[in-house]
């Protein structure tokens, strides 16, 4: 009697044990289900000033049950080294795919075979209206610098004008020469982001062709910008750019740079997640266009509560 028992109480632990772990699977394999694969992909993927894009990223990827994976890539040379990037991700494993265009020529840089989502960020195309997209209004953009510009009482202008290759750029440079041009206000040259490298590499270029202002169309020009008022004694911009990154946060408090707009790229991050996990799930090819605020910041506003949850969002 006592070994009939003690089996028949072995033979319930194993059944409660089996029926454990099978509910356990069961729970786990269900959460598995519920995740979905977003990759995104954008130029010089680890540059810091992707760190608040990247913080909205991770924030909508935990928010909404998504494997994130945000694609290891150095500075992209053409549209062609990033359109062989992004077909490897959405020909793999990846529900959808994010990505800032490198070029804004769609046939080039996006697969057109692909039936997985795609979602713009940054930058557009011509036909943009194809795609969701989440990105500033790149001709306010440049306006409001424009309009600081004006304000600063700017007579001779240069512009550092970004690449062109973008439709964002292209939209920004616009309203910006528009805008100088209806002030009577002199633009004495224009350079895209490769005449600039080129241009820097002769050091009496900008002090035989000078400016007393200059307007910076993105990031990376605008730090390019002020590594050249510090390298030289004969340069003495008042420099307005856009760009986010903590070395132009840094130099827009120590007066180098007069001031910057700031898109909020954290919101920028955390929507286009959003949207790639509702394509997703939803198997929807209907298309949104989400526009991304921005910010005008000086010296005198740096350290304000609003322009603090933009720079430096909470991330919970």
């Amino acid at each position: 009697m006592k070994k009939n028992r003690i089996s028949g109480l072995l033979f319930l632990l194993v059944i409660l044990a089996v029926i454990g772990y099978s509910g356990h699977e069961m729970v786990n394999q269900g959460k598995d289900e519920d995740y979905i694969s977003v990759s995104v992909v954008v130029n010089d993927s680890s540059n810091v000033r992707w760190d608040a894009f990247r913080s909205g990223l991770e924030q909508g990827a935990e928010d909404n049950h998504v494997h994130l994976n945000l694609v290891s890539t150095g500075t992209f040379q053409n549209a062609q080294e990033e359109h062989t990037i992004v077909k490897r991700e959405l020909d793999g494993e990846a529900d959808g795919v994010i990505v800032e265009l490198y070029s804004s020529e769609a046939d080039v840089v996006l697969p057109t075979e692909s039936a997985k989502p795609v979602v713009l960020v940054g930058t557009g195309i011509e036909t943009d209206r194809l795609f969701t997209s989440v990105m500033t209004d790149h001709g306010k953009l440049g306006k409001s610098l424009a309009d600081a510009v004006i304000q600063g009482k700017a007579v001779k202008v240069g512009i550092l004008s970004g690449n062109q290759s973008q439709l964002g750029m292209r939209q920004r440079l616009k309203s910006v020469k528009d805008k100088l041009e209806e002030a009577g206000i002199e633009i004495s040259w224009i350079l895209s982001e490769k005449e600039l490298d080129k241009k820097m590499r002769n050091v009496e270029y900008f002090a035989e062709h000078p400016v007393d202002t200059v307007i910076s169309l993105d990031n990376d020009d605008t730090e390019k910008a002020v590594d050249i008022i510090l390298n030289d004694d004969r340069i003495s911009w008042k420099l307005y750019g856009e760009g986010r990154s903590e070395k132009l946060i840094y130099y827009l408090d120590k007066g180098t740079i007069q001031e910057l707009a700031i898109p909020n790229e954290y919101y920028m991050g955390y929507q286009s997640i959003v949207l790639a996990a509702q394509n997703i799930r939803y198997y929807t090819d209907k298309t949104e266009q989400a526009e991304v605020e921005f910010y005008m910041v000086s010296k005198d506003n740096l350290y304000d509560e609003e322009t603090s949850r933009i720079l430096f969002p909470a991330v919970r």
